[in-house]
């Protein structure tokens, strides 16, 4: 078995560290989020969903 991340979860992996980095995203919900969206299963609703709630615990601190 081998150990080495895909492509896919990489491009995951860069793509949510950016959006955290920019508010976008929460980062307690880091590995989570890397696994919905490299397995291609984030909706669009999750989407609208996480982008609302990091932008509101952003905005209440």
């Amino acid at each position: 078995m081998s150990d080495e991340v895909s492509p896919s979860a990489k491009l995951a992996a860069a793509a949510v560290d950016r959006l955290i980095a920019s508010g976008l995203m929460r980062a307690d919900k880091r590995d989570a989020l890397i696994v919905k969206i490299a397995a291609g299963t984030m909706s669009g609703a999750d989407w609208k969903l996480e982008v609302d709630l990091a932008t509101s615990k952003g905005a209440s601190q």
